[in-house]
């Protein structure tokens, strides 16, 4: 009778331990790229993305252009693009909303450790409702790069 049991069982364990193997699928996505306005490389400023519930992953643009962030979800995002809160002549950030845990999120500036130089862009692109783009993640490393036009 055991070893029936177990001949019986020993299929559904090899069947739990190649589940396994998949990876989760709700596993987080990453994502990292470059920003370009006018073929010159953006230096400072927020890429922040967004889901359709509202929540919001800023991704401070580094001195090199590059941005990257991480435990980010899958899926279509809008994205959008700022720079203002490095502008020399704002006192204040236009950027703020709700972060991951619901609470409302620092500006930029508060998140920028490495500022590079002002770059003015379209307005359009601050906005969700007037931002060409979006980006579609996928489980794990995803790459967009985003050229700014006017």
């Amino acid at each position: 009778m055991t070893k029936c049991r177990l001949l019986l069982a020993f299929p559904l364990v090899l069947g739990i331990i190649a589940g396994c193997n998949k990876g989760n699928p709700n596993a987080p996505a990453s994502v990292s790229g470059k920003v370009t306005y006018k073929d010159k490389t953006l230096t400072a400023g927020t890429v922040i993305f967004q889901t359709s519930e509202g929540t919001l992953y800023a991704c401070p643009i580094k001195a090199d252009g590059t941005y990257s962030g991480t435990d980010m979800p899958a899926g279509e995002l809008a994205v959008t693009v700022e720079t203002e809160s490095v502008n020399p002549n704002k006192k204040t950030p236009q950027y703020g909303g709700k972060d991951r845990a619901g609470g409302m999120s620092p500006g930029p500036r508060d998140r920028n450790t490495e500022e590079g130089e002002y770059v003015k862009i379209p307005k359009k692109y601050e906005d969700k409702k007037t931002s060409p783009l979006t980006a579609t993640l996928t489980k794990g490393k995803n790459t967009k790069d985003f050229e700014l036009t006017d």
